[in-house]
This record gives structure tokens, C-alpha cells and sequence, in this order.
């Protein structure tokens, strides 16, 4: 049923006559907007003394009419019109200005933030009759997000609307190919804000970026910003997010990555102003921990880390708010969806907690077989990425996934390794430590994290080519220190030499004068390494003595 939405107080029944009457009027597929229908526009907007909007859509009908006050008019209910990333919305927004003024920074904003085909604003003259249009539409290119034509009389503007329109998507499609990789990888904007030092920051987003990475997730840019306090519904404000939102909309993202952990309002307010898909670090993380695990541990754990993370974020729309679900013989309104889904998810929790009870009980019982054997337990430890597998596949020959990203390895391996002395240990490779790990993950995975407890001798594994090595260093030790596992002792292996510049190993070698220097590539390099185990393992005989 036609509907005038908006201001509509005050307004007189023919005048709301007048007003429905626009769902009658059809413009030719061709043309922005008629002479005939614009004069219908600024003739009811000067009668009613507000701006008045329509949205047109490619067939020429008027779908929805909208009515202001004298300065501004508010758009809503968007969401049933068709948008994608190389297409509009399929609807044009044609409204009018009361004085001769030109589309404003909103006007233009809702263009690029709508995806519309084009806005356009009618001048009202003095006798009801349209002026000047003005007129804007998007344009691909990484420069000016849209086209701003100069305004010229109503009667005097000639344009082919709709082959303007479809020559624009397909630019639009054609530069979206042009940076596809071939792999169907998500383009994500990075967004990062801090109310400390930007140096700070720019480290995390570097983290970020890498995680981005080992979630098959292409970052297309990566925003910064420093404030005195974060926007409590935004984070950014929402100037700065419709800067985002406009540059997703050019270089094709269809998500956003905040760095920072977001609140359920926040995340529902900045998905329902972009329209896009807004996630944060700690989802991200959670969403690599869930593609990479394969035993039935860790499907557990991360799932049980997924719920967690998720109770407090559920949000229903405004309209299952509303709703109530009572059964036969309930008493009071019953239970809402959201109440529904909250427990759901709770008995959930408590059967996945309860199934990770019973796993550990098990780990237990292969810790206590081990220990009996009398075989020493190493473990590597170290942050992500390194270096700790191809450590572990060097010396073991095990066929384990080596990949140059973060957390490639989630579920523990151990393989029997031999030592130059010829005596047998067992070392295990564990889950890689990361700074700030989202606490629900930390706490998910404390019980495969357990068994370092059991271990004899934590062999840490500091990738020493990267910048942030003395960083990942202390986030570890802290970790280490959290689990009350830092009296056990600790072999320090600074892996990666061979990527390293001469001059810094030189450095760290003064410093860290009792650790290794190895390349996990170089099997050669390792000897050291095994050596000083091989003395460490007969100190521990020695006291055991």
C-alpha cells in the first residue's frame, strides 16, 4: 500500500492527496526526471513549505515518497532495493531544495553510502515552477568518489540516463575483476583507533594485516586514527566511518576489520550505517582458529570460544524484538527470540564444556603414560608463525602443514626425537601465543595448553627477523608466566638467521649470550641446538639421581 513517509505532521488531507498522487506519475527509462513530474515536486513542496523526495527506480516508477522539513529530508527502509559490489541500488533519489542551493556533503554522502544511481535536487522557484537540477552520480575511479554535473535548468538538462547507469556498472565490474586475484578472497579495510601513540598502533595493525592474511582476506587499506577518547557508538565517529565507507564502496571491500574489540551496539551501529560486514580482531582470530583446527579438541574448543564470544552479542532487529514466544499452558508472556537464543546458546556452552572435561581427562591419562615412561617431554614454544614446526619436520621428518602464516599449527604434534647422545625424547609442537589472545580463546584453549605443564624442558622459539621480536618475547613469558609453566627451563632458539641482517645477530648474540642461533631450514644449523638439549635432558637425569 502507497505510504508518504516522513514528516508528515501537520500536513492537510489534499495535500496528502496531492503527495500520493506521485505513485501515479512515470518517467521514461531514459531521463533522470521529466519537466512534468519535477513541476509536480516543487509545486506541493512549496505549497506544504518542505523538501519532498522520491525514489524512482529503472523502470520509471516512483516506489517511495518521502517528505522533510524546510532544510533536510531523511531517507529510510532501504533494504529490500538490490545493491552488490558492481551495482546500484537501482534507484534513483530525486528531491527538492527550497532555496538555490547545490547538493550538499549528506546529498552526496548518501550517493556514495546508498549506492544509489543518482541524486539529484530541483531549485523551487518563487511560483512553484523547477529551476536549476543538480545532479550527481558515482564514477569509478580512486580519486573523487562521484560526479557532480553543473547545474543547469530543468528544461534544459538532457541526459541518457539509463545507458549512463549501465556503462557505469560495468566499469565498476570490470575494475573489481581487474584486482581479483583468481582466489575467491575477501577484500577487507583494516580500521584502527587509539587514544595513545600512533607508533603504538601501527605496530598492532601490522599483526592485524598478517592476520588478515592467514584468513585468506586481501586488505585493500588500512586506516588509522588518533582521539581523545573513542566514539562510544562508532568508535571512529561517523565522519571518519563514512570516509570508510566511501573508500570500501571504490576499491571494492565488503568487510571491515577493527583492530580494537568491539561492543554488540557498536558492531550492530556500524553494520547498520555501512551496510557491510564488520567484524574485529578477536573474530578474526576466532575465525582462523575454527578453519584451522582438525581434531576434535580443538573443533571444541574454538566452537566453545565462539559461543562465548558470541552471548553477549546477540542482537535481534526492532521487529523479532517484539515478538513472543509462549508455549501450551505457559503462564506470562513467555520467553522473547532473544531470551530463546541466549539460552540455546548457554546449554550449549555447558555441553561443550562438559565434552572438553571428558577430553581432558583423557590428555591426562597420555600425560601420566608418558611420564611413567621416563622419556624427557620438550615442547616448543614461541609466538605464531615462528618458526616451531619446520623446527619440529627438520628434525623429525614428521609431515606436518608448514606455512608462513599465523597459526598454522592449532592442534599439538609430538613425534620421538633422538638426541646426539643417542638418548629419546619426545618433542611437541603447540599452539602459537599471540599478544592480547582474546580471553574467551585463552581460556578455551588452557586445556591443551595444560600439557606444557608436564613438559621438562620449553624449547621458545623467537623469530628473530621480525621487528617485534623482543615484543613477542615478553608476550610469551607473560602467557608462560599466566599458566605458572616459567620455573620450567627454557632453551631460547632465535630462528630465521638466514633472514636476519648480520649486524642485529651480532647484537641479540651480547644480550642473549645462553640462546641458540639456528635457521629451521638448515638442519646443520640445529646441531647447536640439539647439543645444548642433549646437556639440559642430563642435568635433569642428574637431579632426578
Amino acid at each position: 500500500m502507497a505510504e508518504i513517509k516522513g514528516n508528515v505532521v501537520g500536513l492537510k488531507p489534499n495535500q496528502k492527496k496531492t503527495l500520493l498522487r506521485l505513485f501515479q506519475k512515470r518517467v521514461d527509462r531514459e531521463s533522470l526526471i521529466s519537466w512534468e513530474l519535477g513541476r509536480y515536486l516543487t509545486e506541493i513542496s512549496l505549497e506544504i513549505g518542505r523538501q519532498v523526495g522520491i525514489l524512482i527506480d529503472r523502470k520509471g516508477n516512483v516506489l517511495q515518497v518521502f517528505v522533510g522539513d524546510a532544510k533536510s529530508i531523511m531517507i529510510s527502509e532501504l533494504g529490500r532495493f538490490r545493491v552488490g559490489k558492481s551495482r546500484f541500488r537501482g534507484v534513483r533519489w530525486i528531491h527538492t531544495h527550497l532555496s538555490n542551493e547545490p547538493l550538499s556533503q549528506d546529498d552526496l554522502t548518501d550517493l556514495a553510502l546508498l549506492r544509489f544511481d543518482a541524486v539529484a535536487a530541483l531549485e523551487t522557484l518563487p511560483n512553484g515552477l523547477p529551476g536549476n537540477i543538480y545532479a550527481a552520480w558515482l564514477q569509478p575511479n580512486d580519486k573523487e568518489p562521484w560526479h557532480v554535473e553543473e547545474p543547469v535548468p530543468l528544461d534544459l538538462f538532457k541526459l541518457d540516463f539509463y545507458g549512463l547507469i549501465n556503462a557505469l556498472e560495468q566499469e565498476y565490474a570490470r575494475k573489481i575483476d581487474s584486482r581479483s586475484t583468481g582466489q575467491a578472497m575477501r577484500k577487507a579495510i583494516l580500521v584502527g583507533v587509539t587514544t595513545n601513540k600512533l607508533d603504538d598502533l601501527q605496530r598492532s595493525m601490522t599483526e592485524l594485516t598478517e592476520l588478515a592474511a592467514s584468513a585468506d582476506i586481501e586488505v585493500v587499506d588500512v586506516v588509522t586514527q588518533k582521539r581523545p577518547r573513542l566514539d562510544a557508538k562508532f568508535v571512529v565517529g561517523s565522519g571518519k566511518l563514512t570516509d570508510i565507507m566511501i573508500t570500501a564502496m571504490q576499491k571494492g571491500a565488503d568487510l571491515i576489520v577493527f583492530e580494537g574489540e568491539l561492543s554488540g551496539s557498536q558492531m550492530r551501529a556500524i553494520s547498520e550505517l555501512c551496510e557491510l560486514e564488520v567484524i574485529d580482531r578477536t573474530q578474526l582470530i576466532l575465525d582462523i582458529f575454527a578453519r584451522r583446527a582438525s581434531s576434535k579438541d580443538g573443533k571444541l574448543q574454538v566452537e566453545l570460544a565462539q559461543m562465548k564470544y558470541s552471548l553477549p552479542r546477540l542482537v535481534l532487529k526492532d521487529d523479532f524484538m517484539s515478538r513472543i514466544t509462549g508455549g501450551i499452558g505457559a503462564k506470562g508472556p513467555g520467553e522473547t527470540k532473544i531470551e530463546v537464543l541466549r539460552r540455546r546458546v548457554k546449554d550449549r556452552i555447558a555441553k561443550l564444556e562438559r565434552d572438553l572435561d571428558q577430553l581432558s581427562c583423557q590428555r591426562r591419562r597420555r600425560r601420566t603414560n608418558r611420564q611413567q615412561s621416563g622419556t624427557p617431554i620438550i615442547n616448543l614454544v614461541g609466538y605464531t608463525n615462528a618458526g616451531k614446526s619446520t623446527i619440529l619436520r627438520t628434525l623429525t621428518g614428521a609431515k606436518i602443514l608448514v606455512e608462513n602464516r599465523l597459526f598454522a599449527t592449532l592442534d599439538p604434534t609430538s613425534r620421538k626425537l633422538r638426541l646426539p647422545s643417542g638418548r629419546k625424547t619426545v618433542l611437541i609442537d603447540t599452539v602459537g601465543f599471540i599478544q592480547d589472545l582474546p580471553e574467551d580463546l585463552a581460556k578455551a584453549f588452557r586445556a591443551t595448553l595444560e600439557e606444557l605443564s608436564d613438559a621438562d624442558i620449553l624449547l621458545h622459539v623467537v623469530d628473530i627477523s621480525n621487528p617485534e621480536f623482543a615484543n613477542q618475547i615478553m608476550a610469551v613469558q607473560q602467557i608462560l608466566e599466566e599458566l605458572a609453566l616459567d620455573d620450567i627451563p627454557q632453551l631460547v632458539v632465535f630462528n630465521k638467521i638466514d633472514k636476519t641482517a648480520p649486524e642485529i645477530l651480532d647484537s641479540v648474540r651480547q644480550v642473549w649470550t645462553d640462546a641458540v642461533f639456528v635457521s629451521a631450514l638448515q638442519a646443520d644449523s640445529l646441531k647447536i641446538m640439539l647439543e645444548r638439549l642433549d646437556e639440559m635432558v642430563a642435568s635433569l637425569d642428574k637431579q632426578g639421581d
